[in-house]
């Protein structure tokens, strides 16, 4: 299997992954609608479909071959992956106050969100390493001026980013 189905298989992998994580979020609000914690499963059934349509609209702009697919998706994925940290993280709040039910949802969660975090973290690897493709082949300018643009973001920025999702998690 070539390098790009693999990387499609993994993105395809983790969005399925995310779905059923949102849409068992989801079937927790309706069936515990006395839960005292049930605003966090509301704000993470949310939260996770924000992921899922970040990781779609990404794998699209890679499947398009745009000029800057490889810098986008890269964004993209960055953004899920702060996100996924946040949410993971606001669990540990949320478990110590739940039913012995939701605690073992919490680990199988959390060990799902973990698995979809290291696929994404590989994939963004692997996205940032590979030599970007211009839509002008044989311009070796191009070549240069668009494998430079995907360097890391600068820690202050992914702080930002990291602050920005935990502010959209308490949101709910």
């Amino acid at each position: 299997m070539n390098k790009e189905a693999k990387k499609n298989n993994g993105i395809k992998d983790s969005i399925s992954k995310l779905f059923i994580l949102r849409d068992s979020c989801t079937g927790t609000c309706i069936t515990q609608k006395d839960n005292p914690n049930i605003t966090w499963f509301e704000g993470a059934a949310i939260l996770l479909q924000q992921c899922v349509a970040k990781l779609k609209s990404g794998k699209q702009k890679m499947d398009s071959g745009a000029k800057d697919a490889a810098k986008d998706f890269s964004c993209d994925l960055q953004e899920t992956v702060s996100k996924l940290v946040v949410l993971k993280r606001s669990w540990v709040v949320s478990r110590a106050e739940e039913s012995a039910e939701n605690i073992i949802w919490f680990e199988g969660a959390e060990s799902i969100i973990s698995e979809v975090i290291d696929q994404l973290q590989k994939t963004l690897q692997k996205t940032e390493t590979q030599p970007v493709i211009s839509a002008a082949p044989g311009s070796s300018k191009s070549e240069e001026s668009a494998g430079s643009k995907t360097a890391d973001k600068p820690e202050a920025e992914e702080d930002e980013e990291d602050e920005e999702a935990e502010k959209q998690a308490a949101a709910g």
